[in-house]
């Protein structure tokens, strides 16, 4: 009867790191566990990272709160009704652009001066969305829109 004996040799010392970094699976797996497996930056720099953003989200939070949101809004309507302009369809006349553009800037004014709530602004929005979806904006579209807007600018706060 044949016994295979085994003779494990021990483990040689793991090759000196030659001047690449990279490393022989070899050595990999014949070196003893440890190490880094990240640099030391990493948890400093992810923390720091984290914390940026948080001080971002707070300061935008902050920001809003006292007028930004106003402020946002104003620039938005600004935007908006720069691409309404392309919008208007032939059936759309002088006198209705004029009005329309007239109430819009009122209503701008009244939110700048904090005369004109946020939230007061909604219906407008709506009926904006609902004109301009197809891109197009016919003379009944147009008078919804100065309907809205001239409302939002009756509840705004007198002088």
């Amino acid at each position: 009867m044949t016994t295979a004996n085994f003779v494990e040799t021990p483990p040689s010392e793991p090759q000196p790191q030659t001047s690449s970094r990279f490393r022989w699976p070899a050595n990999y797996y014949s070196s003893p566990p440890g190490g880094r497996m990240l640099p030391a930056w990493v948890p400093l720099g992810c923390g720091g990272l984290a914390l940026l953003i948080l001080v971002i989200v707070f300061a935008g939070g902050a920001y809003l709160a006292r007028g930004g949101f106003a402020q946002l809004l104003d620039l938005t309507f600004g935007m908006t009704m720069g691409e309404m302009r392309g919008m208007y369809q032939p059936d759309v006349s002088a006198a209705q652009e004029q009005d329309l553009e007239r109430e819009i800037k009122t209503m701008r004014e009244n939110l700048r001066t904090e005369r004109l709530s946020v939230t007061k602004i909604q219906p407008l929005l709506q009926t904006m969305e609902r004109s301009t979806s197809d891109e197009k904006l016919h003379a009944n579209e147009v008078g919804q829109i100065i309907a809205a807007a001239q409302k939002v600018n009756a509840s705004a706060k007198r002088k």
